[in-house]
């Protein structure tokens, strides 16, 4: 199932729109957008890539990574909630069907990353114990914000544009240096599968938006999740790197944040919130794409209160 990475970056180019359909300009300007943006092309990414990464470093990332890969489908089980139509929901829940397990065995992709750690020599459990990155707890309030108090468009945007067609591209660049790395085709899995399912998913998002945002404030909306998700990406990169290449330059100077918690911190932060949301949501419309619930952001812990 592995990809090259030249095969799966020109697959992706050529599937980023409906068979047959020209891409409108807008979508066509922030593709490239997106596939110039420095989360796509991140040092840590080009680290993990150059055939010189151990298992130790690929562990090191995979521990903070697996902190976000649990969280996707909360965000598009978000928008689902808040689609004002039955059309608009058709499209999500087929990207959650693949995300629940569809295409892998029946394993949703929390468990194929977790065969990945397992192989990276991660003990059964310790995924719960890791300490994880400020910007792991950024991350998730940044999106939970994005799918429960912005403008839907702007949460497909973030998840469309911000992680189906980026998501394709940064993962292709991995798994050379897995390969090199002596991770089997099964261990790597999570990452060659979303390298082929994102794609699709990035087709079905293309025809969607091209579909509901036709006016140029509408297309703004989209652009803006899709800028804010990428910079949420990029200096999550940029903790993560710190976490594999803790002695690299480039953190010169620079004062590394102390970690918030650990993942059941940020679960349960993040569900408190998610669930106020839900419960606050107002009542949804056909007439708007852009309806609001009242999620509090999940915002990391101070430093100064003890660790649950």
């Amino acid at each position: 199932m592995h990809s090259s990475t030249a095969a799966a970056t020109a697959t992706s180019t050529s599937r980023s729109a409906p068979a047959g359909a020209p891409l409108p300009d807008w979508l066509a300007r922030l593709r490239h957008e997106v596939e110039a943006h420095r989360a796509v092309h991140h040092p840590l990414l080009q680290r993990l890539s150059d055939g010189h990464a151990s298992r130790a470093d690929f562990l090191a990332f995979g521990r903070q990574h697996f902190a976000l890969v649990g969280f996707f489908t909360k965000y598009m089980e978000a928008l689902l909630f808040r689609a004002p139509t039955s059309a608009d929901k058709l499209w999500l829940a087929k990207v959650l069907v693949n995300e629940y397990g569809e295409g892998s065995d029946g394993l949703d992709h929390a468990q194929l990353y977790l065969q990945f750690l397992a192989a990276a020599g991660l003990p059964p459990g310790d995924e719960r114990s890791t300490a994880l990155c400020a910007e792991a707890f950024a991350f998730v309030g940044d999106h939970l914000r994005i799918c429960c108090e912005e403008p839907l468009l702007v949460g497909l945007g973030a998840l469309g544009p911000g992680h189906e067609w980026a998501i394709p591209s940064m993962f292709a660049r991995l798994l050379p240096g897995l390969r090199a790395a002596g991770f089997s085709e099964r261990e790597s899995l999570y990452f060659s599968l979303h390298c082929e399912q994102d794609l699709d998913h990035g087709a079905w998002m293309t025809e969607v938006l091209a579909k509901e945002a036709t006016t140029l404030e509408q297309q703004e909306l989209v652009r803006r999740g899709a800028r804010r998700s990428l910079a949420a990406r990029e200096r999550f990169w940029d903790g993560v790197l710190r976490e594999v290449a803790p002695d690299d330059r480039r953190h010169a100077g620079r004062h590394a944040p102390a970690s918030p918690g650990q993942l059941g911190d940020l679960r349960a932060r993040a569900m408190l919130r998610v669930s106020a949301g839900s419960r606050a949501a107002p009542r949804r419309t056909a007439a708007t794409l852009a309806p609001r619930c009242r999620a509090s952001p999940i915002r990391a812990p101070s430093t100064s209160r003890s660790r649950r």
